[in-house]
């Protein structure tokens, strides 16, 4: 029974090494230089210079390009098994009612992209 769990145990073992070795040799094989610290403690987010901008501090449509992310991301985990599966959801006869529950999950993904509309997500002027 303990047997079993043998190749788990040697999975997990492989993977530390792994992960040390690559962190002993990232640590060997970077630059010495700490010259440029600074540029590295300063925020950066997707191309944009940071003047005017205080320490560690975004506008918020980054955030709301998050959300927008994010819904995106729901909607795709749970269509895509939905429609490979309403197949199976007409021969068990119930096809109506996951139809309308899908109608309603859209509903609701929609009223989370009209707010972020609403509060200007979409607009980078």
């Amino acid at each position: 029974m303990l047997a079993a769990y043998v190749p788990i145990l040697v999975l997990f073992i492989i993977m530390a090494a792994v992960s040390l070795v690559i962190i002993v040799l990232s640590h060997i094989l970077s630059p010495s230089k700490r010259d440029t610290k600074r540029v590295y403690e300063e925020p950066y987010e997707c191309g944009l210079q940071t003047e005017g901008i205080e320490q560690g501090r975004y506008p918020v449509k980054f955030y709301l390009v998050a959300i927008l992310f994010v819904l995106f991301d729901v909607e795709a985990v749970f269509i895509w098994p939905w429609a490979i599966a309403f197949r199976s959801f007409d021969s068990a006869g119930l096809s109506a009612f996951w139809y309308i529950e899908m109608i309603v999950f859209i509903a609701i993904l929609l009223v989370g992209y009209f707010y972020l509309i609403l509060k200007g997500a979409l607009d980078w002027k």
